[in-house]
């Protein structure tokens, strides 16, 4: 009995061949090469999502505070620049500098300096410069466009400034958020 038995086992052995093996294997690779790539591929999307967020957000506030100001500017004429000609807003560098005199009669200017926003309020040496944009957005091709009465001239037009530049996420290539931004700003100043 014991040996029938033992028979019966040496017959029914039945194994995997050598081609079996490696097709499975191979199969098994691909769909691990699959997942990883798809795993990979919506990792990267999230990460330029977060970083358009990112620069989104960081825009928005600069161009928040950029516009409020701007909004209550008051008439300068050469108080802030002696090359100076229209009444409220004036540019300097090609466009791409703009000054004029806030509500609190402080002179203010708004320009791009390692490629980023910069604010610099006041004149000479007691002036205060600072950042508005964070290092992680840069900022490029800055422009301020400007439409406003001479100096001298009779009231005519509304002054308003509009505002181009390109921004992208600094960092890795890959997750660049390249964007054109831009914004019209009139002002509140009446004569």
């Amino acid at each position: 009995m014991i040996r029938e038995f033992m028979k019966n086992i040496k017959k029914n052995k039945s194994g995997v061949s050598l081609i079996e093996l490696i097709v499975s294997i191979t199969l098994f690779s691909v769909l691990m090469l699959a997942a990883t790539q798809i795993f990979k591929m919506v990792v990267d999307g999230q990460r330029g999502a977060i970083s358009a967020q990112n620069v989104q957000e960081n825009i928005r506030y600069a161009m928040e505070k950029m516009s409020k100001e701007i909004r209550m500017a008051r008439i300068s004429n050469t108080d802030c620049s002696g090359a100076a000609v229209n009444k409220v807003f004036n540019t300097a560098n090609g466009g791409s500098k703009l000054y004029f005199k806030n509500k609190n009669g402080d002179c203010v200017a708004y320009y791009l300096e390692n490629n980023r926003l910069k604010i610099k309020v006041g004149v000479g040496v007691g002036a205060i410069a600072d950042f508005i944009t964070p290092a992680k957005v840069a900022v490029s091709n800055l422009k301020f466009f400007v439409v406003d009465d001479l100096i001298g001239a009779f009231h005519s037009k509304q002054p308003y400034v509009t505002m181009v530049m390109d921004v992208k996420a600094a960092g890795l290539a890959m997750h660049e958020q390249k964007m054109k931004i831009q914004i019209t700003v009139s002002s509140r100043y009446y004569e």
